[in-house]
Order: structure tokens, then sequence, then C-alpha cells
């Protein structure tokens, strides 16, 4: 029996930078080592942000409607996102109230640091992999797991990935319980420094809660 040889060739995928960029005319340049590539809006495979010089994609050669060479298939790379100055004061601000409450309630800060190290490296890590995954059309890492990351202490970092690979940020239920997260560690910090009488006048309230319907 013959041996069936696939001939079909391989596409070479290349990285490169937006070294130029006309708003206006919606096109502009990519630099891939010492080339420089056009590139057009209608060819990105997704459009999740509007090009800027300094971008980083991930594209394809391929030939224009005139038979010159262009890039083809081009996507930003992390989304195109970026980390801008606002995003990390909103989360100084965010980490303030949980910083004091460890360092008042932890003897050993080592250990409490290379906790939330560990974590945020496990959580950047499962939305660069959830990300990859969405854009290859591969079975996708559950939002529950996502969740679960951050509710061990990833948070931080998930806030950080969502802004720099433009994932689940824009989708409203997943930030919601985001969000409802962020709100549990506020008040349990809260909560600590004032030797959690929240909790003990909740816990109150839940017995005696209790007591009545069971009478």
């Amino acid at each position: 029996m013959a041996t069936r040889i696939n001939l079909t060739p391989t596409v070479s995928v290349l990285s490169g930078r937006i070294v130029e960029w006309d708003h206006g005319k919606g096109y502009g340049f990519v630099e891939a080592g010492k080339a420089r590539v056009f590139l057009h809006r209608r060819d990105f495979v997704e459009w999740r942000k509007r090009p800027e010089a300094g971008d980083r994609i991930e594209f394809v050669m391929g030939l224009d409607l005139r038979g010159r060479s262009c890039a083809k298939n081009a996507v930003h790379v992390d989304g195109g996102g970026r980390i801008t100055v606002a995003n990390v004061l909103v989360l100084l601000g965010l980490l303030a109230l949980p910083a004091v409450a460890i360092t008042r309630r932890v003897p050993d800060l080592r250990w409490a640091g290379g906790y939330v190290l560990v974590m945020s490296v496990l959580t950047w890590w499962a939305y660069m992999r959830d990300k990859r995954k969405a854009r290859n059309g591969e079975w996708r890492i559950s939002e529950a797991r996502l969740h679960l990351l951050e509710l061990l202490g990833g948070w931080p970092a998930a806030f950080l990935a969502q802004r720099r690979l433009r994932h689940k940020i824009s989708k409203g239920d997943y930030q919601f319980f985001f969000w409802l997260i962020v709100l549990v560690y506020q008040l349990a910090a809260f909560d600590s420094l004032q030797d959690w009488r929240m909790s003990e006048a909740l816990l109150k309230r839940l017995e005696t809660t209790s007591e009545h319907h069971s009478r």
C-alpha cells in the first residue's frame, strides 16, 4: 500500500512590533527583524483594541489585492492590553487594607509573601493559558477555577492580568464575582483589624435566629 504524503506547506507565524500606524487610514507598518511589513486594519483576526505604535503582534506573510507582500491573520500578543499607572494605583489602594491586616496578624511575613507570590504566578499562568485556549478555539479553563484561584489569594494578579491580557474584563457576570471576591478580602481585612467584631456579631445574630426558628 502506498504511503500518503502530506504536501501542505506549513505557515510560519512571525512576531513583530507596530512601528507606525495611521488611525485615519487604518493601516501601518510592522517591524519584524530588519523588515518593515505593511499591515491593514482588515487583516486582524480579532478586533479587541485600536492598534498603536509599540503594540506587539503575531502574523503570517501574505499578499494584498495588488500582489504586494503584507501581514495577514494578525493578532495582538497578550490581547494588546497595557497596565497603566492608574491600574497600579488602584491595585495599591485595594492592597492597603489587607497588607495592614496581614502585618498585624501574621508573625512571619516571609511565609505570607511566599504564598502570595505562588498564588499570583499560578493565577497569571491560568489567565494566559485560558486566553491562548480561547484564541485557538480549544477547551477552556472553567471560570469557577479562575475564581477559585482569585479567592485563594490570586485576585491582585487577576486584576493585572485582566488588563494586560484583555481577558474577562468585559464580561459582566465574571466581573461581578471577581469584585465580590475583592470585597470579601476588604471586609475580612477590616474585620480583623477590629478584632473580628463584625464576624462575632454576625454569628450571634445567626445563633439567635436559629434558636428562634427552632422553638
